[in-house]
């Protein structure tokens, strides 16, 4: 309808804006799929056919239907002791008067009165009415409004209730207003300065503008009319009413204002998505650095189960210090001539060897290495508890209860607290499955796998006993060789000290190098194991960082959307000032 009166300049201007509140529309559909925010928007855009509106509001018998019947010189809105209006009535031109229900809240009536034939004049419920129902209807058509005629009562002026509606109107909707001040004939005229004033300073304090009032009193304008007094009219303020209509509510003028009025709503819906954006980033952040903190604490235990696991692994060294004093003690009584027997039979050699010394000495490592396996298990576990309960304290899951986090925007497809029990459900299953004997047998094969790989031994394969035994058969082995051939020597030469000295350091030279074997393949294995398991807390939790941070990554590129949108609002709204 509205493109049928405008010239084609002016149909362009409105076009661009449609396009503008069209992304708008899809933005706020894809944030929030059939929310508010999307049908808010939709109503903008069929505002744009929509003739001009002037849309009057006020409190319950503040004089808003007398104050329309009175501007149209008709009878057209019922008046009465109570509240009479309780949808929105849009009055528009029509040959025939008529009626049509737009929606269950508004009805659209059409009037054979001049004065509409370039603006319709809207009629709303009364607010701070004792029906709820009536704010919110009158509240839920005001962004369509162009221009909002406020009528107060000099009654009761400019009540706490009625500046909060003026600041929904100025602030978040961005709409001009004028205010009527009603029944004035019921006042003496220096009653009516001291309001006039009252609300000037009201205006400029409370709400930082100062619209345009304008004192009117219906019953004379209702009396001139019929009289056809203009003397009385002017007296009414209604002729001050129609001034303004017609000078600042020009063509131009009413095609500006229906241009910027969709604009201050479509602003406050992105608003509503860019804080809503915003919180949800900020608790995502704070979700975020619970995970960060469990993979800091986890990276951070691995170095600190290295570190201490040098004080478990010293009682091995202490196993090689004994093994030597003994090994020593053995060869050197076995190189007096009364063992010379002993010496002189390989195998017997050894077996008395392997019963003296070195069978000992590997059950002892088999035994501590079994010691530092267990103790390293134990700390896994515990980094596993540790990991959870942070998870628990750091994830507050119940405030969630009706929260959504799996799709886009403020509304979501899937509910936290859901997600983050699965998660940990996942990580649950992982400490069940986490058994320090588990933990043991990893070490030890790690261990063996290690030294067997230091000493070049098959015996690895079977634990880390087995290798040392088998690394000190090669030692004792040589020093049995060397005794061999002491004693085919002359007898005095067999007791050369020199001789016997030779042999008990080879010896303690094979039993160092075993020693430094086993403790470096020990320390690997504790290593290995370590960095295994802060691995796996970190991978049980992952799932939680990858659905945040595609969470968080979704909702910084909307609210840039959302910003670089309203940015375009206001250098819209600022080209049409």
């Amino acid at each position: 309808m509205l493109r049928e009166i405008l010239p084609q300049e002016a149909v362009e201007a409105v076009e661009r804006e449609r396009a503008l509140l069209i992304r708008i529309r899809e933005f706020a559909e894809a944030c929030e799929p059939g929310g508010d925010g999307s049908a808010r928007i939709d109503e903008l855009i069929d505002h744009l056919d929509e003739m001009f509106l002037l849309v009057v509001v006020g409190e319950v018998k503040a004089g808003k239907s007398s104050f329309i019947n009175a501007l149209l010189r008709e009878d057209v809105c019922p008046e009465g002791p109570l509240p009479l209006t309780d949808r929105v009535h849009v009055l528009a031109w029509g040959e025939k008067s008529g009626e049509e229900e737009i929606s269950p809240q508004v009805v659209r009536r059409t009037l054979p009165i001049d004065a509409l034939q370039r603006l319709n004049v809207v009629d709303t419920p009364g607010t701070n009415s004792p029906l709820k129902r009536h704010q919110e209807i009158t509240e839920s058509f005001l962004p369509r409004a162009d221009i909002v005629f406020f009528v107060t009562s000099i009654d009761c002026p400019l009540t706490q209730t009625e500046l909060q509606l003026l600041c929904h109107i100025r602030d978040r909707w961005k709409k001009e207003v004028a205010c009527v001040l009603a029944k004035v004939d019921m006042h003496p005229e220096a009653d009516r300065g001291v309001v006039l004033e009252y609300l000037g300073d009201s205006f400029r304090e409370y709400l930082g503008f100062s619209p345009p009032v304008f004192p009117v009193s219906a019953q004379l304008a209702r009396k001139a009319d019929d009289d056809g007094d203009e003397a009385l009219m002017e007296a009414s303020g209604m002729l001050a009413v129609e001034r303004y209509i017609i000078e600042n509510l020009s063509e131009n003028q009413r095609l500006l204002l229906k241009l910027k009025s969709p604009l201050g709503t479509a602003d406050d819906v992105l608003s509503g998505f860019d804080a809503a954006l915003l919180t949800h980033l900020q608790e995502l952040e704070r979700d975020f650095a619970g995970w960060k903190t469990i993979a800091e604490q986890a990276d951070f235990a691995a170095t600190s189960l290295r570190e201490r696991s040098e004080r478990h692994i010293a009682p091995i060294r202490v196993v090689f210090e004994n093994l030597e004093a003994r090994g020593r003690a053995f060869l050197r009584e076995s190189f007096r001539l009364r063992n010379l027997r002993l010496v002189a039979d390989p195998a017997r050699f050894r077996e008395a060897f392997n019963r003296d010394v070195t069978r000992q000495a590997a059950e002892e490592v088999e035994q501590r290495v079994e010691d530092a396996a267990r103790w390293l298990g134990g700390e896994t576990h515990a980094l596993w508890e540790r990991a959870l309960a942070h998870f628990h304290k750091t994830v507050p899951v119940e405030r969630y209860q009706n929260e959504i986090l799996s799709g886009v925007g403020p509304k979501f497809e899937q509910t936290r607290d859901e997600t983050l029990e699965r998660l940990v459900a996942d990580a649950r299953r992982g400490l069940d499955g986490w058994s320090v004997e588990g933990e043991c047998q990893r070490i030890r094969q790690l261990a063996s796998r290690s030294l067997g790989r230091l000493l070049g031994t098959e015996a690895a394969a079977v634990g880390v006993g087995a290798a040392v035994v088998a690394a000190l058969g090669v030692t004792v082995a040589g020093v049995v060789g060397v005794l061999l051939a002491i004693a085919a020597a002359a007898g005095g030469f067999f007791m050369l000290p020199a001789r016997r000295q030779k042999a008990v350091e080879g010896f303690e030279s094979g039993v160092r190098a075993t020693r430094d074997a086993v403790l470096e393949a020990v320390r690997d294995a504790i290593g290995t194991e370590a960095d295994r398991a802060a691995a796996a807390v970190v991978d049980a939790f992952a799932p939680f960082h990858d659905f945040y941070e595609l969470r968080r990554r979704k909702h910084s590129e909307q609210r840039s959307t959302a910003l670089a949108l309203r940015e375009e609002v206001r250098s819209v709204r600022e080209s049409l000032e």
